[in-house]
């Protein structure tokens, strides 16, 4: 049984590491997450460590860097926007796309006066909807994203992730 439960370590380590999202030339100002994988194979420990690249932040956020207030990232809210504040006026909107390919994904909206998706409008593969600045105001717009292979049988053990914004509407 150990040496089934050591693979499947040192495969989650892997997997993890190949999962996470290329580096690129802009400067970072997030924490970088460290993943550890320890596994004992025929009496000799194996150690696998992977650190993830950190997260780039665009928009206008509460420190103050990214892009200058009342911008959203031109190609749309993602992944990358997680935890990120945007000032917004009413009349605004912005495209919400975390992608499809892994995670089936449940948005809400806590105060759907300031924010709320547009209706009846088709966007593109792999995004959740547009969402309106109606009113000035805050609101939190949070997504939670289940694992599509918790559907298979036996389910995978992958865990949800939960991504949220902040938008400030002036």
């Amino acid at each position: 049984m150990k040496p089934v439960l050591s693979t499947f370590i040192v495969f989650l380590a892997m997997f993890v590491a190949a999962c996470a999202p290329l580096e690129t030339s802009q400067p970072t100002t997030t924490t970088v997450p460290v993943i550890v994988a320890t596994a004992e194979v025929s009496g000799v420990e194996v150690s696998s460590a992977t650190v993830m690249p950190p997260v780039v932040i665009q928009g206008t956020s509460e420190s103050g860097t990214g892009s200058p207030s009342g911008t959203l990232p031109a190609d749309g809210v993602t992944l990358l926007d997680n935890g990120k504040t945007f000032v917004m006026h009413v009349g605004e909107s912005f495209l919400l796309k975390l992608g499809m390919d892994i995670y089936d994904w449940t948005v809400e909206v806590d105060n759907q006066n300031v924010i709320h998706r547009e209706m009846n409008v088709m966007v593109i593969r792999g995004a959740q909807g547009i969402y309106i600045a109606q009113n000035p105001g805050m609101a939190t717009l949070t997504a939670t994203g289940n694992p599509l292979c918790q559907q298979s049988k036996p389910p995978c053990m992958m865990p949800s992730i939960l991504f949220r914004i902040t938008v400030t509407v002036k």
